[in-house]
């Protein structure tokens, strides 16, 4: 049978209540499925990692919207609430000298010696955390109250956000801009949200610069580089994603596994395990990827690939989370978590090629911290696995919530 996107032959579900099955459908379908979403926008998708990969790095591929032929023909509704953060003018929508010139830009924040001076902050963050919540009485959402805070609490000192209710405004409206639940109205207004929080970020940092990404990239955009103004705002957007998103999906699921796993905690307490956080971080990244799926890439030019045509101007969705379970990448255990695997870090979670997370090894270390800080202090403990709901995004691969109770641990 001939494979077109004018005949979709599955969807993906907006509220992403059985991930497991569904991209294991996608996969039985195979390397390339024409898939529908929200009943509008038709698009490639591939759960296989040998082909995912190969769209990540191809030539023939773009991220840039310009290459997308329904969308410069007027065919995606106004309303499709992710058409926003398709089509943003940030670096991840960029190719070419504009994608090299914003990453540059961003690069100087993100170099292994400012990562590694981060460490001090990021452990006293995570130990003030766990205080609060050795006080706290009964079950806490581990999601919210750590998972997320963490995260947030580093992107705002990157940023230079000090006032909480801006960090907490962040939150909020972003995570209305990417919920599958959200209306349009309500994702329009949580887009003017996060403009107006931005913008006044960026006039506060213009007549009061710190040492803070915000403060180098207006300076940068008064300087040589120039970044324009929607560049600006814009660029600050996709690192709050970067940044806050997928750190706190990372920690959550890599705690939901380690629970799911207990002979893996009981390990990673031993003295033969020490690191023991970096491989349950990466085994994580592979087996339950912070990202459901990536939207999208778009065919420069006719491509064939598994006996598929992709034509010109047509849109390719990568399922992140499923690539990490392909036995024919990982091999015939790829179903398992184990942390101690040698292969987990050719997973895709940061994707491939020149538009690779810029902010990986941050968002490594990030998670590392704060899985240990939390085991070497606390027993942990959620009553019903199988209970948790997962989050309604396309965008995000994790549960709504993760409540947890916590027993300090006795001294050794």
């Amino acid at each position: 049978m001939s494979l077109s996107l004018d005949t979709p032959v599955t969807f993906l579900d907006p509220y992403n209540a059985d991930p497991e099955t569904e991209w294991r459908r996608l996969r039985e379908l195979g390397h390339l499925v024409p898939i529908e979403l929200d009943g509008a926008v038709r698009t490639w998708a591939t759960a296989d990692h040998a082909t995912a990969e190969r769209v990540f790095t191809s030539p023939a591929f773009s991220k840039d919207p310009k290459h997308w032929a329904a969308f410069q023909q007027g065919h995606i509704p106004e309303g499709w609430p992710l058409l926003p953060l398709i089509t943003m003018k940030s670096m991840l929508n960029r190719e070419g000298e504009d994608h090299t010139r914003l990453r540059a830009l961003l690069a100087k924040a993100f170099t292994p010696r400012r990562i590694e001076l981060l460490r001090p902050m990021i452990e006293d963050m995570a130990g003030q955390l766990l205080d609060s919540l050795e006080t706290a009485d009964g079950v806490v959402d581990l999601r919210r109250q750590y998972a997320f805070a963490l995260p947030m609490g580093v992107i705002s000192h990157l940023f230079g956000v000090d006032a909480d209710t801006d960090r907490d405004l962040l939150a909020a409206h972003y995570g209305a801009v990417i919920s599958s639940q959200s209306t349009p109205l309500q994702v329009q207004h949580a887009q003017a949200g996060l403009g107006q929080v931005i913008g006044k970020l960026i006039e506060t940092k213009r007549t009061h610069p710190g040492d803070d990404l915000t403060s180098a990239l207006i300076a940068a955009r008064d300087g040589e580089d120039r970044l324009n103004d929607e560049e600006l705002v814009e660029t600050l957007l996709l690192m709050l994603f970067a940044g806050h998103e997928t750190s706190k999906n990372l920690i959550t699921n890599a705690v939901r596994s380690l629970l799911e796993h207990p002979d893996q905690i009981a390990a990673a307490r031993s003295a033969a395990t020490a690191g023991w956080s970096h491989a349950a971080v990466e085994e994580t990244l592979r087996w339950r990827s912070p990202i459901r799926v990536v939207m999208f890439y778009y065919a420069t030019q006719d491509v064939w690939m598994d006996g598929v045509l992709v034509q010109q101007g047509e849109p390719v969705l990568i399922y992140v989370a499923a690539t990490g379970r392909d036995t024919a990448r990982f091999g015939p255990d790829a179903e398992e978590f184990k942390p101690d695997r040698t292969d987990a870090a050719r997973h895709l979670s940061f994707a491939r090629g020149v538009h690779y997370c810029i902010g990986a090894p941050l968002g490594r270390m990030t998670a590392s911290i704060a899985l240990q800080a939390l085991f070497s202090r606390f027993t942990v403990a959620c009553e019903d696995l199988s209970d948790l709901t997962e989050e309604w995004t396309y965008a995000s691969n994790s549960v709504q919530a993760l409540p947890v109770t916590l027993t300090v641990m006795a001294p050794v």
